[in-house]
């Protein structure tokens, strides 16, 4: 009696430690998941701040180009708002 009361107990151990393992397993495996999710995640953002820097950096230097250069400034003028000289004519040909 003693050792069937024992055998159950082992087992009754037994299922239980399995059922805490398969849980916490279940747990980890969700937690890698999140944890890859948000690598990816963060890949994407670092891709997309890196763009946007150098987008930034073209804008930057054309802003700079328009307030320190003349002729740059002219040139954009000119190309588009249309301005031109008064005593210029400008002829428009049909392709």
């Amino acid at each position: 009696m003693l050792l069937n009361l024992t055998r159950f107990i082992v087992l009754l151990l037994t299922v239980a430690l399995c059922v805490v393992a398969v849980s916490l397993t279940t747990v980890f495996l969700q937690t890698y998941r999140e944890y890859q999710t948000f690598k990816a995640r963060e890949a994407e953002y670092a891709a997309e701040l890196v763009q946007v820097r150098r987008e930034f950096e073209v804008k930057e230097e054309y802003l700079r180009l328009v307030l320190q250069d003349p002729d740059f400034l002219e040139r954009v003028v000119r190309e588009k708002l249309g301005y031109i000289h008064p005593e210029e004519m400008i002829f428009h040909f049909d392709p």
